[in-house]
């Protein structure tokens, strides 16, 4: 061969794999003095869909994907390996440390290579499911230190495989962004938790306290679905030893199914949707029972698998939202709360499984609805569960007719003012009324005029019990009690009088031809003040003979208990 053709030949060689190199090379992303950088339109990928291609061969491929412009690449649901490129050139005075941050921690493995100063490929990996290699930080995300010498440029790979959804967001941090973000994470997460811990402890003694089933199931729940936000925050792999990290993949598909089935007992009881559908009860325990199968999904064929997270993350939440939002329309007692908390943690749900599933893309703060949900459930589910309790409370001391207190509260009330009475030898007075004739009228004017008289009559004693400690009762049927702390026999009289004329004036005040004319109350008066050896219950005994007495006297009077004072 002539020695001019084979010069032409060795400068060819020379410039072909240059050539070839340049052409499959993406734009090199330049690191200057920013804390942090994004790697859209710096970024190459190789699907590998036998997930056998070793460092070697990813770097020999011809068919990478031209640059990659998405802000964060999200792939959906691929048994595929994907392999990332990308190029990063250090343009700052001095040798500096960076962190490649793959932000997405339930990927199952990311395995991180570049080469050292030999050309040998270094090889750092972690993941959900693998346990970290020795230079990898610690932390919720996966981040692999990568120190670049004053104008190298080094070329990066990264190795991605996922039995679930694939997302790709990927940043490079300094040191100072790292600490930022550091900061910022475990300062959030940390208060969140927190609030977790604080809403679980209340509610457990709570619970244990009233023997009631809601709040104990809303207690599951919590439980769960603080669980889910630990392992999608990534904070589960750091919690596990090396052993256990393998299992986490199994630990969220249980999760994910106490999560539903707890959830859907909450729901259940706390709008008591057996009382009001029989119907709605039964498919809402369909899907209850159903989450249990999360917990074996893996070993079910992919078009059921598919089946039942489409029923179970997207019908399920959707016919749950619209039954809470019917029921807050409806105006069931506290279904407001309930509903704003429920619709926010379960819309988030639906939109995760349309972003998982590829159908919408992945915002940077994509990982942020979930412990946004569960922050806005545990403030809103648990001011409607406070409340259901607080109503529940207060109606077990209220009569629902009147708003008086009842029978149960009265004989509490009694007993603490009786015993802080006679430590301190102040006296105790109690009136007894008995409106007139109650039945009679009850029988001529129906039921409905019957209740709005003793509501009538419930509004005048409410006028005069305001005193501290003082209490107006509905003591049963048309009977009524007042219990005066600190007041005198005379005071009692005068008080009973002019609640018995206030009554009387209503009548009269009325035209001759209203029921109200009807209306008249016999009142006793009992005043005492407590001693030892006595009991409550003498006191209740004397105000009664006294109304009894009124009663045989003709009606329409006070009468003071003969007993001393």
């Amino acid at each position: 061969m002539p020695f001019w053709k084979w010069i032409l030949l060795q400068l060819a060689l020379l410039i072909l794999p240059v050539s070839i190199a340049h052409a499959a090379s993406t734009a090199t992303l330049v690191l200057e003095n920013k804390p942090s950088y994004d790697l859209p339109g710096y970024m190459e990928i190789l699907v590998d869909p036998t997930t056998d291609l070793t460092i070697q061969q990813a770097v020999d491929r011809t068919d990478w994907t031209g640059t990659v412009r998405e802000q964060v690449p999200n792939l959906g649901f691929t048994p595929a390996a994907i392999w990332l490129r990308f190029s990063l050139t250090n343009r700052t005075d001095t040798s500096q440390k960076f962190y490649v941050s793959f932000e997405y921690p339930v990927t199952n493995s990311v395995t991180f290579y570049t080469k050292d100063s030999h050309g040998v490929f270094r090889e750092e990996h972690t993941g959900s499911s693998i346990p970290a290699s020795a230079n990898v930080v610690p932390d919720r995300h996966f981040l692999f230190p990568l120190t670049i010498g004053q104008g190298e440029t080094v070329v990066a790979y990264l190795r991605v495989q996922s039995t679930s959804r694939i997302t790709l967001p990927i940043r490079i941090l300094s040191d100072h962004a790292l600490f930022r973000k550091a900061i910022r994470d475990y300062t959030a997460y940390g208060a969140l938790f927190g609030l977790l811990a604080l809403v679980l402890v209340y509610f457990i003694a709570v619970g244990s306290f009233l023997y009631k089933g809601t709040t104990l199931w809303l207690v599951m729940y919590s439980i769960f679905f603080g669980l889910h936000t630990a392992i999608r925050g990534g904070f589960m792999h750091l919690l596990l030893p090396d052993k256990l990290v393998g299992l986490t993949s199994i630990l969220q598909l249980a999760v994910i199914a106490g999560l539903f089935f707890t959830g859907a007992k909450f729901f259940r009881l706390f709008l008591s949707l057996k009382s009001h559908s029989k119907s709605l009860d039964r498919i809402m325990i369909f899907f209850q029972y159903l989450s249990l199968t999360f917990v074996v999904l893996p070993l079910l064929p992919y078009p059921l698998i598919i089946l039942i997270t489409l029923i179970l993350i997207v019908f399920n939440p959707l016919f749950s939202i619209c039954l809470a939002f019917y029921f807050w329309r409806k105006g069931v007692s506290n279904a407001g709360y309930f509903a704003i908390g429920w619709i926010v943690a379960h819309g988030v749900a639906v939109y995760d499984f349309f972003r998982i599933n590829g159908m919408i893309s992945y915002n940077p703060l994509g990982e942020w609805p979930i412990p946004f949900s569960l922050f806005i459930a545990l403030i809103f589910l648990s001011a409607a569960i406070i409340r259901q309790n607080t109503d529940d409370h207060f109606m077990a001391e209220t009569d629902p007719l009147t708003n008086l207190a009842n029978r149960r509260k009265f004989d509490k009330a009694l007993l603490a003012e009786w015993n802080r009475c006679m430590r301190q030898r102040t006296p105790l007075s109690l009136i007894v009324a008995d409106v007139d004739h109650f039945k009679q009228y009850n029988d001529s004017f129906g039921h409905k005029t019957g209740d709005q008289c003793l509501c009538r009559i419930a509004d005048v004693l409410k006028q005069n019990t305001r005193r501290t400690g003082d209490l107006a009762v509905r003591y049963g049927g048309e009977e009524f009690v007042l219990l005066l702390p600190n007041l005198d026999a005379a005071n009692a009289f005068t008080l009973a009088e002019a609640i018995r004329n206030s009554i009387g004036q209503v009548a009269k005040n009325t035209e001759s031809q209203r029921p109200d004319d009807n209306i008249t109350i016999s009142l006793g008066v009992a005043t005492q003040v407590p001693d030892e050896g006595e009991k409550p219950e003498s006191l209740v005994l004397k105000a009664d003979q006294a109304m009894y007495r009124a009663k045989r006297g003709g009606r329409n009077r006070t009468v003071e208990s003969s007993s001393p004072g």
